[in-house]
């Protein structure tokens, strides 16, 4: 399952990559920022330590919604292409809305999903099962995803089967027993050739 997150760096960058970390080398993030916004270098540290392939697209132009333009303009060729699975514009921006809605309707057999979305850990299914630092944090965190009935009862679930002993190993298959072969004689033991 490949992702591409296209992110806008001209709004809230440090929220929208928040979750970065999680992801895996198979994925890609594609940061689009302008000269006159937050510095080169400022960008790579917030992305430094994340196993996905990270490019910084610069913006061609500078003025206001040309990150904008061009996140859209790739994310189009992206869907066109097929070349990703689940394609995610990271913004806190609700102006491309709009334009993800026409690339679902015209083109919805290309992808698994596309969305707007405010940060990248927002993209991620069960973010918070990664973040449980205890058996306390797990609980709260289905309850809350989940609900109290449901949360709670997989949470049990979980527990019962973590706490379970380990099943032992599969007994190894006995060692087969010959047979004699049809229409060969067998031969007699010992005991019986002496009594002969």
């Amino acid at each position: 399952m490949k992702m591409i997150f296209l992110v806008d760096g001209d709004n809230n960058i440090g929220t929208g990559l928040k979750g970065i970390d999680m992801l895996s080398g198979e994925d890609a993030v594609l940061v689009f920022y302008q000269k006159s916004g937050l510095a080169l270098s400022k960008i790579q540290k917030l992305c430094a330590g994340t196993k996905a392939d990270v490019q910084y697209v610069e913006s061609v132009r500078g003025g206001k919604n040309s990150i904008d333009f061009q996140i859209i303009t790739e994310l189009g060729v992206l869907v066109g292409k097929r070349e990703a699975d689940y394609a995610y514009v990271i913004s806190q921006d609700k102006g491309y809305a709009a334009s993800i809605d026409a690339l679902r309707a015209r083109y919805a057999d290309a992808f698994q999903e596309v969305a707007l979305r405010p940060s990248i850990e927002d993209c991620l299914h069960l973010p918070f099962v990664l973040k449980a630092e205890s058996r306390q944090d797990l609980q709260n965190a289905l309850v809350k995803e989940y609900g109290a009935a449901q949360g709670g009862a997989l949470y049990n679930h979980l527990k019962a089967v973590f706490q379970a002993p380990e099943s032992a190993a599969e007994p190894e298959k006995a060692a087969k027993t010959a047979r004699p072969r049809r229409n060969s004689r067998r031969k007699k033991p010992a005991a019986e050739k002496a009594s002969e």
